[in-house]
């Protein structure tokens, strides 16, 4: 095919990604039907289809399934021009797009950037929240930091600390509490994770260990799970670097006798030695670094 671009290239890419006309429609910023025919037209000039609509939503054929390993080839290539573009010079400038929780973000990240930022006017950071982290492979993201590590290739994975949690309770309802074991804790309310969100670590956790609690109180959200507790509501398995800074809060189960997870600094491969990636990936490492026993649940 002649004059094949990168403006075609992408569309087969959003395509493929999202499964769904509107939904790459919104990221190319035009309409569902305007998808469809550049679609159309691609097919043809390519002389193959690239996908079947299903139940589910576009899937790619298997001539499609080929030409996407090449198209992700062309977006790498894509991805390194822009990014030695936006890093030319000797000061980092740019955009950089950082995937993590909200709760390292407002907590951890935010505190440190503010301090960084000065130093670096040309540098806009761009934080990514949810519960749901952005996927690197479909470049949501330049860079993440994950409590689960990435299955996903063409991405550099770096282990930088654990997340330790613990379970907690107000110190008007901890009294009960003392030294009871797992069988004294299992017959006090507990605050849940909405049915969205049950796959979490210590969601799974909480139903495993303490199958027949009563659920007083379900959330989504880990701040409203952390109020809840200090308002006596039940108890909650809480990160300890959060969870410790709120003196109405006490342990009944330590870290060890809880569960944890690694932390992982995401980058993808093409941005890893960019100055402007570098300068926020150094400085959510040393983030991690210098809260490491917070992190973990350690005395300071």
């Amino acid at each position: 095919m002649e004059n094949l671009n990168w403006d075609d290239v992408r569309l087969l890419l959003l395509v493929a990604r999202t499964r769904s006309l509107s939904a790459a429609a919104v990221q190319l910023g035009v309409s569902p039907s305007t998808v469809g025919r550049r679609i159309a037209l691609l097919e043809r000039a390519l002389g193959v289809t690239l996908f079947m609509r299903h139940a589910s939503g576009y899937r790619l054929t298997e001539d499609g399934a080929s030409l996407l390993q090449d198209a992700r080839r062309v977006e790498d290539a894509m991805v390194q021009l822009q990014g030695r573009a936006a890093d030319a010079g000797s000061t980092p400038r740019g955009h950089v797009r950082l995937a993590t929780n909200e709760a390292l973000a407002n907590l951890l990240i935010l505190p440190r950037w503010a301090a960084l930022a000065p130093r670096y006017p040309d540098l806009v950071l761009e934080l990514v929240t949810g519960a749901a982290i952005q996927d690197l492979y479909r470049r949501d993201a330049d860079l993440a930091l994950r409590l689960v590590r990435p299955e996903a290739g063409g991405l550099t994975v770096r282990k930088l600390g654990v997340q330790a949690y613990a379970v907690y309770a107000a110190k008007g309802l901890a009294p009960q509490t003392r030294k009871p074991g797992k069988a004294g804790l299992g017959k006090l309310p507990w605050i849940g994770w909405d049915a969205s969100i049950q796959h979490l670590v210590q969601a799974r956790w909480q139903r495993e260990q303490f199958p027949e609690a009563r659920i007083a109180l379900t959330a989504n959200s880990l701040f409203t799970q952390l109020h809840a507790a200090e308002q006596g509501l039940g108890l909650a398995v809480l990160p300890c670097y959060i969870a410790d800074t709120h003196p109405q809060l006490t342990r009944c189960l330590s870290p060890g006798q809880c569960v944890s997870q690694d932390i992982w600094l995401v980058i993808q491969q093409g941005l890893r030695d960019a100055p402007r990636v570098r300068v926020i990936a150094d400085m959510v490492a040393a983030v991690v670094s210098d809260n490491r026993k917070a992190l973990e649940g350690l005395p300071p």
